[in-house]
């Protein structure tokens, strides 16, 4: 399958590494630092194995992409407005696009530009960095994509169901565990939840999730942050399970304590951190329906002052 992957950092480099050493067709577009590095390979460290592209395919513009059946898009939320003429010129070229950013907002905004039938909804769960050397480091067994169109079951038009079956054989041999789902709104609105309370704590606490976990006060504010999210994704029409709330604390209470979340490392590292477009949507979206986020607007206060990284 020929794929296109729109940036080779911590998310893009990994899982396009994956696929290219599974034999699939991938190109990477990058800007012109990374496109500079890559030219002596791409070295991914992995808790499932290492791996390296000895001669990675690279693109500087959309135009070499086109051609591509599916592009995944993985950059940072605040690149994105900077490679959105690229995404319209393989959107118009044939190509089908799969966001694996978070956050949920944007899809409204792609599916506006570019319609239901080139745009898929997807999501990862992963924890990847980028070390001092430019090698993509993954950590955790956790490396999840879960995607699926945007229409309703029964309405998806054959291009896009072929461009899926394809999708999903070449997960399948990259040994990607990825699971296609027909209500994919809602797998993004459960994957939003988890890690803007997720993100933003670690982040303002500077801390593990360990330590904000044995920290009764970090706790119940971990807990009113999740309760502030389910409240705006039902006012925006998302259905959530009523134990939701219960897993998602569950599922805090199993992770290794040594873990943290990608904005507390770029936190630390003084690099522009994803705030408005985690916390500050939500904050956002509270408002639109008038949902209260009283925990929210803190840690969007505290982390504010570092969002554009350190100067």
């Amino acid at each position: 399958m020929k794929i296109g992957v729109i940036g080779a950092g911590a998310v893009g480099g990994y899982f396009g590494a994956l696929l290219a050493e599974a034999g699939e067709d991938v190109t990477f577009l990058v800007r012109e630092g990374r496109y500079q590095a890559l030219q002596h390979g791409l070295t991914v460290k992995s808790v499932h194995g290492d791996l390296f592209l000895a001669k990675p395919k690279l693109a500087r513009s959309g135009e070499e992409l086109i051609g591509c059946e599916v592009v995944l898009i993985a950059v940072k939320q605040y690149h994105l407005e900077g490679v959105w003429n690229d995404l319209r010129t393989l959107a118009e070229g044939g190509a089908v696009l799969l966001p694996l950013l978070n956050g949920v907002r944007h899809m409204e905004r792609l599916e506006r530009d570019f319609g239901a039938t080139r745009v898929l909804g997807g999501s990862c769960h992963i924890e990847t960095t980028l070390d001092e050397t430019g090698a993509v480091v993954q950590t955790s067994d956790i490396r999840d994509i879960v995607y699926g169109a945007l229409g309703d079951e029964g309405s998806v038009d054959p291009l896009t169901e072929s461009v899926l079956d394809r999708l999903q054989e070449a997960f399948l041999r990259a040994h990607i565990p990825a699971v296609r789902r027909v209500h994919i709104l809602r797998e993004l609105w459960k994957k939003y939840v988890f890690l803007c309370a997720f993100s933003g704590m670690t982040a303002a606490t500077r801390s593990t999730i360990g330590i904000i976990w044995r920290e009764h006060s970090t706790r119940l504010a971990l807990a009113q942050m999740f309760g502030e999210l389910i409240a705006v994704a039902q006012a925006n029409g998302i259905d959530l399970q009523e134990t939701f709330h219960a897993a998602m604390m569950e599922r805090v209470a199993g992770l290794n304590p040594l873990m943290t979340s990608s904005m507390h490392r770029d936190l630390e590292k003084g690099r522009p951190l994803e705030l408005d477009s985690l916390q500050g949507d939500l904050i956002a979206m509270a408002e639109e329906r008038e949902v209260d986020a009283p925990i929210h607007r803190t840690i969007y206060a505290v982390l504010a002052p570092h969002r554009h990284g350190r100067r």
